[in-house]
Formats: structure tokens, C-alpha cells, sequence
């Protein structure tokens, strides 16, 4: 019987198998056979592995009789888990030893692993320092891993030890308050689009579920049971965990990610990623854009009608014609109806601007004409106040006191009568001010520019063909929200012209009456410093509404002495509104107020014109600017707050040019602008 387990032994030992039933097994080529007192007359001359560890559990070593024995499926790796291995092995030699290692994962050597160690001593015993197995490289199921010693006289041994890695096994869990639809898989991403949301969770079975800051790092919930809602969450991203109560389910986790979806510039997330109306520059035109979000929605190019749905990325096209012009791409991420906030925008856009000089305006260089349309009120008809206009560099005016409804077209009478009519030079893009207008400012076919839809001022406006390339127009139109002017001689009439200002420096009023001007750097260590910014006050040059006054329009005559009323407006300096606009005609001021987080832009107040069943309302804008509560809102995180303010000042000028015979008088808007910046530091 002894004679049949030796011989047992070396079957295992020169084929590399194992006999079932027996608890002390040796590898192929671990040692070389002999009798049990051997190990202590006579060293072991062939190297041998001493200890092999998984992850601190010993699976092979030397035994008592000089056996190598293997722990072979008593193993278990669980899911997603690194494999920590030690070794410690002994190689024999005279003068200077050797001893190496070589591993092998199921056939397969693993290089990076390969190590050796040289010195001069007859037995060299090595701890080779710990190496690590990445999960990668382990799926589910039975793995082999095989451990080779060598030492310099070309002898060697071998361990091979066999272990599993179990498969993943997840919870069931839904996104909702009943565990119905689709799963919701671990390791991916929920999104909520906004500056803030909620979402619910549910489980098929009982588990504990925690809410986890990743910013922070801290614990915001830890709720039992098998539905979790998270609360309102604001900007930023969260990590939420699922701990079955069931021991053999593998913990589930997902990304909560709150914020506008990301873009990025290419084909997928490796590409640059974008922020909100950040510009990019494309390449020379003609070409292309490519844009990815790693959520699908609908996407569209403002005014080329370039429109996508569904859909994770889009190649915007860059014509040879836009050189010089700048367009916006907007991303509108798909969104289930519960989640969704109809007054919260969940859009993200950037700004493409591309290389090269816009057309000039003059009839040399663009072909097309354009047709003024215009109502009064919304009872009155739409009629027709300029017709066949060139391109040109001189300003053309349009009065309408209240602004109604007035547009620039290809042909007054397409738009007037609908497809029945000749459309001319037909649809196009449109730019105003070198920036291609959104969609919502085009009638329905793109045939026409709705000039109303702009604040009244002075534009530069740009229309090319998309039937026939070739075709453009360029000029530039003021509106004016007036009565028109009075016809007369060519003499610059009372009233006609405003005073021009002469501005102070803005600044900002603090609530204990601190003063803060351009360029000036507020440092907030403590509640008492961020309350004093709870009332910032802006004092600068604006205008001042004082009434009317009479002036006489014809003043050497004593028989024939016309009046006429107009706004007395006068250049103030003190409190001023914030995001309002004041005066009209002949003198304007509005000002403009944009707060931002380390480059990121938190809210903007402008001034704009609100309409409601067909009334104008001037915005008032705000008296004073909560500095304190905006910045609590963003979770009074440390950093760099920047109010930027934009004070535009304009005044109509008039002047009459003489040259030779002949008598010009010449009208125009100038505008001059002055910004205050003023950076907070929140530590």
C-alpha cells in the first residue's frame, strides 16, 4: 500500500495532476521525492516554494515530510476584487545564488509580475514583496494561477493553485417609487438636469441604502428598507449605495450627477469637455464641429436649421459663407416628465465662432434686397414702410412708439400673404451683430428677421441665401421706439439731439456704507463679512426721468409759435436699479450684471422689455444685489465670486455738414461703456 501512494506521487508529480482524497498533494516539480527524515539529514537542493498567500490566506507551502501541498478550490474571490499575493520561496547554490520567480494566469505568463534576487549565501530564502492582480484581469469563474521557481543551475519547481471568482450578483433596482420597467444597472450614472432635483429609488428586496456627498465625502442619509428618495439635491455629484440585507448579493451603487449635461468637443468623452457658453473656435471654413454628451436629447444650431433628436452627438457643418460669424449649438438632454422642471432650463449650450472677416456691407459685395414690414398695434394692418433695399453702410431707421411688430424680409409680400406669394431669394441665415439669431426670432419658412423681437437700438445685420449662396445682404437698421421725426430743413431741431454724460466711476454701497470700486478685493473669513454683502447698492451715471418739458420748434417766428412736449431727461449719478434700462429716444442708460463662481456663471440680471397681452412694461431691475444669499445657495463653497457690471450710457447726436452748395444733416447713437469688476474671496 505505501509502495502504490509513493508511486501516486510521481504519476502527480511528472503529469501535474492531483489525487482527489488526499489532503497532502505535491505539485509538479515542487521537490524531489524522499523519505520523511530526509528534509533534516540531507537540504533540499532543488528551489521549493515555502508559502504562497491570497489576499493574507495561505494556499500552498511546505509541509512536515517536505511536501509542497495546494489548498485547491478552497479559494473564493469575490466579485470586482483585487488578488494581494505573497510569496516566499528558497533556492540552493554555492558562490552566488539565484532566485527567481515567473507567474502564469491560466496558461498565460503575467511579465509584469516576473522578478529575481542575487546573493552570495548557499541557501537563499526570498519574501518576494507583495504584488497585486488587478480584478481586470479576473472574470468569473475558475482561474488557474501557476507559481515557477528557478534558481541559477537551471532547476526549477512548480505550484499551481486553482481557485474561483465569483460572478456579480445585483439587486434588482428601479428608478421610480415602484419596482417596475427597466433596472438600473450598478456602476453607471443617473442624471438630474438642472441646478437642482430629486430622484427615487426602489428595490426588489430589503437593504440599507446610503447618500454620499463625493465632493465631501460625508454621509448625507441612511435609510432601511427598499425605497429611497433623495432629496432636493443641488449642483454638484453624489454617490448613492445599496447594501442588501441578503449576504450573497453583490452591493449595489450608482453616480447621481446634478447639473446641466456635459458637452464635449469630439466624437466622445476624451475630447476637451466644454462649459456652459464657453466659445470654441472652429477650423477654417468650410467644415465641421463634432459634439458629444454622454446623455442622448435633441440638439440644434441656431438658425441654420441643423436639428438633431435623440441622439448622443452632432457634426455641426461650418459654411465657407458664416466666415467671421458666430453661432450657438444647444443641447437639450431627454428627461422623464416627473423629473423635469418647466421653469428650470436644462439646456446646455456652447458658442462656435468661426475664423475670418465677416461680408462688408455695401452693395459691391452682397445682391440680395430686403422689404420693411410693419404694425402699429395689433388691430392695425401690416403694411409695407421700405421696399427694395440695397446693402449698405448707412443706417437705416425705423420709428414705432410702442414697438409692435416689425420685420425685415426677402419679400414684403411672401410674408404678408404666406407660400402664395414669391419668396425671392427665400430662406436664410441671419445674424445680427455677427451672431447667427436663434430660430424664435425667424418667421416660419426663415424668409424674415423679426427686428421687434430686439431691444430698440442700432444692429448690423447679415442675411445669406440658403437656396443660392451667392445671394446676401448686409446693412445696418436702428430701431426707434419714437414717433417719427418731424420733416424739415436740414437743421438739427430742438429735442432732436441728447446731452452727452460725462460718467462717474461706478461702485458699489456695502450695508455698512463700505465703498467698492473697480478692481477692489473683498476677503470673507466669517459671517459678519458676508452679511455686510447682503445689500450691495450700485451708484453710478444713469438717466433720469424729470417729467416733460415744452420746447418751442420754431423760435425766430412770433406769429407762428409751435410747441411740443418731450421727456426731460436729464444724466444722474447715485443708486441706480440693477438690470434695468432708463430713458429712451434721445438719452438711454441700461446696465448689465453678471456673478460667477471661479469662472463659472451664476446668474445674469439684464435689462429687457416684458410683454403681456400686448403691452409693454419696462424691467425695473433690482435696488440692491443679496451677494450674501447667492453665495449660500451655492453652499458657500470657498473660492473666487466675481460681479462684473456693464454700464451703457447713449445719447443721440446731430449735426448738420456743409460741403460747397449743399447741406447734411447728420444723426447718429453713441455709446460709450464702463464696467466695474469686484472679486470676492470666500475662504
Amino acid at each position: 500500500m505505501k509502495k502504490w501512494v509513493v508511486s501516486a506521487l510521481l504519476v502527480c508529480l511528472a503529469t501535474g495532476s492531483l489525487l482527489s482524497g488526499i489532503s497532502v498533494s505535491p505539485a509538479l516539480g515542487a521537490s524531489t521525492t524522499m523519505k520523511r527524515n530526509s528534509q533534516v539529514s540531507k537540504p533540499v537542493q532543488k528551489p521549493i516554494h515555502d508559502r504562497i498567500v491570497f489576499n493574507d490566506y495561505q494556499v500552498a507551502g511546505l509541509s512536515t515530510g517536505g511536501w509542497n501541498w495546494v489548498k485547491n478550490d478552497e479559494f473564493i474571490l469575490p466579485p470586482d476584487t483585487p488578488l494581494d499575493v505573497d510569496l516566499t520561496q528558497t533556492t540552493y547554490g554555492s558562490g552566488t545564488n539565484v532566485n527567481r520567480y515567473e507567474v502564469f494566469l491560466d496558461g498565460t505568463e503575467l511579465t509584469a509580475f516576473r522578478g529575481e534576487k542575487h546573493a552570495n549565501q548557499s541557501t537563499l530564502k526570498w519574501e518576494v514583496p507583495r504584488f497585486t492582480i488587478p480584478s481586470s484581469k479576473l472574470t468569473a469563474g475558475i482561474h488557474t494561477l501557476t507559481f515557477v521557481v528557478k534558481d541559477g543551475n537551471a532547476q526549477s519547481s512548480t505550484v499551481s493553485v486553482r481557485f474561483r471568482v465569483e460572478a456579480q450578483n445585483y439587486p434588482f433596482i428601479y428608478e421610480g417609487e415602484k419596482p417596475t420597467g427597466e433596472t438600473v444597472p450598478s456602476g453607471g450614472t443617473a442624471a438630474i438636469f438642472g441646478l437642482f432635483g430629486s430622484k427615487s429609488f426602489t428595490s426588489a428586496v430589503q437593504g440599507t441604502w446610503k447618500l454620499t456627498n463625493k465632493t465631501t465625502g460625508t454621509e448625507m442619509r441612511s435609510v432601511a428598507g427598499t425605497l429611497f428618495s433623495t432629496g432636493t439635491l443641488q449642483k454638484g455629484e453624489y454617490e448613492l449605495l445599496f447594501l442588501p440585507d441578503d449576504g450573497s448579493l453583490t452591493p449595489w451603487s450608482v453616480a447621481i450627477q446634478v447639473g446641466l449635461a456635459e458637452l464635449y468637443l469630439g466624437k466622445d468623452e476624451n475630447g476637451q469637455k466644454l462649459s456652459q457658453n464657453q466659445l470654441i473656435t472652429a477650423p477654417e471654413a468650410p467644415g465641421s464641429v463634432q459634439l458629444y454628451s454622454p446623455f442622448p436629447g435633441r440638439w440644434w444650431v441656431n438658425g441654420t436649421g441643423q436639428t438633431l433628436t435623440d441622439s448622443q452627438s452632432i457634426e455641426v457643418a461650418i459654411p465657407e459663407m458664416l466666415a467671421g460669424m458666430k453661432i450657438n449649438v444647444t443641447f437639450q438632454p431627454n428627461q422623464d416628465q416627473e423629473s423635469s422642471y418647466d421653469w428650470m432650463s436644462t439646456e446646455s449650450t456652447v458658442q462656435i465662432q468661426i475664423p475670418g472677416t465677416p461680408e462688408a456691407c455695401g452693395p459691391a459685395s452682397a445682391t440680395a434686397t430686403m422689404d420693411v414690414l410693419m404694425q402699429n398695434n395689433e388691430k392695425s394692418s401690416l403694411l409695407v414702410e421700405r421696399q427694395d433695399l440695397y446693402s449698405s453702410d448707412v443706417t437705416v431707421r425705423l420709428y414705432q412708439n410702442p414697438i409692435h411688430l416689425i420685420w425685415l424680409t426677402t419679400a414684403a409680400d411672401h410674408v404678408k400673404y404666406g407660400s402664395e406669394a414669391d419668396d425671392e431669394e427665400g430662406p436664410g441665415v441671419w445674424a445680427v451683430d455677427n451672431i447667427i439669431v436663434d430660430s424664435a426670432k425667424l418667421n416660419w419658412d426663415h424668409t424674415a428677421l423679426k427686428l421687434s423681437s430686439l431691444n430698440p437700438g442700432r444692429y448690423k445685420i447679415n442675411y445669406y441665401s440658403k437656396r443660392e449662396p451667392s445671394k446676401s445682404w448686409c446693412g445696418y437698421i436702428q430701431v426707434i421706439e419714437d414717433v417719427p421725426p418731424i420733416s424739415s430743413a436740414p437743421v438739427c431741431d430742438p429735442g432732436e439731439a441728447g446731452v452727452a454724460p460725462v460718467p462717474t466711476k461706478m461702485r458699489f454701497v456695502s450695508k455698512s456704507g463700505k465703498e467698492y470700486r473697480d478692481g477692489d478685493r473683498i476677503v470673507v473669513e466669517g459671517e459678519s463679512d458676508l452679511s455686510d454683502l447682503s445689500e450691495l447698492e450700485l451708484m453710478s451715471t444713469h438717466v433720469e426721468s424729470k417729467g416733460t418739458k415744452r420746447i418751442t420748434l420754431n423760435k425766430s417766428s412770433k406769429t407762428d409759435r409751435r410747441y411740443v412736449h418731450i421727456p426731460n431727461l436729464v444724466w444722474e449719478d447715485g443708486k441706480t436699479p440693477m438690470g434695468a434700462a432708463q430713458g429712451q429716444g434721445t438719452m438711454e442708460s441700461s446696465n448689465e450684471v453678471e456673478i460667477s463662481y471661479n469662472d463659472d456663471v451664476l446668474t445674469k440680471l439684464k435689462p429687457r422689455i416684458l410683454r403681456t397681452d400686448g403691452e409693454k412694461e419696462a424691467n425695473e431691475g433690482v435696488d440692491s444685489l443679496d451677494l450674501k444669499q447667492i453665495i449660500d445657495f451655492h453652499d458657500r463653497k470657498p473660492g473666487v465670486y466675481t460681479i462684473k457690471v456693464t454700464n451703457t450710457l447713449g445719447y443721440q447726436s446731430c449735426k448738420v455738414i456743409s460741403y460747397l452748395k449743399s447741406y447734411k444733416k447728420d444723426t447718429d447713437f453713441i455709446e460709450q461703456e464702463q464696467t466695474l469688476t469686484l472679486t470676492i474671496d470666500v475662504q
